[in-house]
């Protein structure tokens, strides 16, 4: 029964406010600014909180809009309809410090391992509204927490417009940074029996101590049950016995390694076994091929004994050639009409209609862990990455086709 009443999160949010600062080179200025960010899953984390957004610029009617509770697949939607406004004020303008937006009445909240898009816009005339950078590198910021990735900026005085202030051409422009700061604070996951896991190797071994000790009479907690362990574990921090995230980390980077070079072996027996079988399924076509090289002799004496008129096949190959013109032509019109439909689309301008494609792939970070590493183990590793995908791609194809 006490196991039932013991807190799965903290009732409180860390009292220290983290302060997320990107760079500030001042690259442009214009409408408005999309990004993604991601709250990560390397600590114990229930939820992220993110309480202010703060912004520089001429400012003027700004909003700041959310993407909704769903599953983004690596893709964020342009259209309205999949954001939510979450604030509205206007500000006098701000070009040397930073701009607060209070978030507090509705702020946003991020379970570990969610991507969120955060979209910030004002309608006031003119190119100084928010300042954003270029892109510098594939994380705008990147922390214990969260990390910020580069998205698109907007030059539509309009919300979510695809007319840019000039009046042609396309209102979105990819590769750009978010300028600013991004105030949030954590609730932590609380220990318990399901969640071990989550927490760090420090921690997992001094619960595991603890119970050893409970378990030998000579000890005086083998005077405690069970239930009195369980809730002086739930009451500790995650970083009580000198967890670090940096620790955490290196362990779930190895953990995922590990796991590859198990799933290896296997990913490339079915590879295997389904390129045996593709080819047992080439070979019958290919012998098929193989006994109608004389069939144009056979045709010919077959058509002799029937008595098949020579001009009435000239009359069906041309039925069938101006059947296949007509297909082109429907073709030829349906690609001119397809591609009169596009928007305009170069370089980092890129149509209202295309979603932003983002990549938060953490496994492709450098840590200084790995500096020193063998250089051959790291080619090894490389190769076996490489040839894992190559045999995942042939065995999406072959299951395609």
């Amino acid at each position: 029964m006490a196991a039932l009443t013991r807190a799965t999160k903290a009732n409180y949010v860390i009292h220290d406010r983290i302060s997320a600062e990107t760079s500030d080179r001042e690259d442009h200025t214009f409408c408005g600014i999309m990004f993604p960010i991601k709250c990560k899953d390397i600590l114990p984390l229930d939820h992220v909180i993110i309480n202010s957004i703060s912004v520089r610029g001429a400012l003027g009617p700004l909003t700041v809009w959310v993407t909704k509770e769903e599953n983004l697949n690596g893709e964020i939607s342009m259209s309205k309809k999949h954001w939510t406004k979450i604030y509205e004020k206007s500000h006098a303008p701000s070009f040397i410090t930073y701009c607060e937006l209070d978030l507090t009445s509705n702020p946003i909240i991020m379970r570990p391992g969610q991507v969120r898009g955060i979209y910030i816009h004002s309608t006031r005339r003119g190119d100084e509204a928010i300042v954003y950078d270029n892109k510098e590198k594939q994380k705008t910021h990147d922390d214990s927490f969260i990390t910020i990735l580069p998205g698109r900026a907007h030059v539509s005085e309009k919300v979510f417009g695809s007319i840019p202030i000039w009046g042609w051409g396309s209102a979105w422009r990819d590769n750009r940074e978010f300028v600013g700061q991004i105030k949030y604070g954590a609730c932590y996951r609380l220990w318990n029996p399901s969640s071990n896991l989550s927490f760090g190797s420090n921690f997992r071994t001094a619960a595991r101590i603890l119970f050893m000790c409970q378990r030998r009479r000579e000890s005086t907690f083998s005077k405690l049950p069970d239930d009195c362990l369980f809730f002086i574990l739930n009451m500790m921090r995650w970083d009580w016995v000198s967890d670090t995230s940096v620790e955490m980390r290196r362990e779930q980077r190895e953990a995922r390694r590990t796991r590859r070079r198990r799933m290896l072996p296997r990913l490339i027996t079915e590879a295997d076994v389904a390129l045996e079988e593709a080819e047992m399924q080439d070979a019958v076509p290919l012998v098929r091929v193989q006994n109608l090289e004389n069939a144009p002799a056979n045709e010919m004496d077959n058509d002799a004994v029937l008595g098949v008129d020579e001009e009435d096949e000239a009359d069906d190959d041309m039925e069938e050639d101006s059947s296949d013109d007509s297909e082109d032509a429907d073709s030829s019109s349906d690609s001119e009409e397809s591609g009169a439909s596009d928007e305009y689309h170069w370089g980092d301008h890129v149509s209202s209609r295309n979603a932003f494609i983002y990549n938060v792939d953490d496994s492709g970070e450098s840590e200084d862990d790995d500096s020193g590493e063998d250089d051959t183990a790291a080619e090894e590793r490389r190769r076996q990455s490489a040839m894992l995908r190559t045999r995942n791609s042939i065995l999406r194809f072959l299951r395609s086709h």
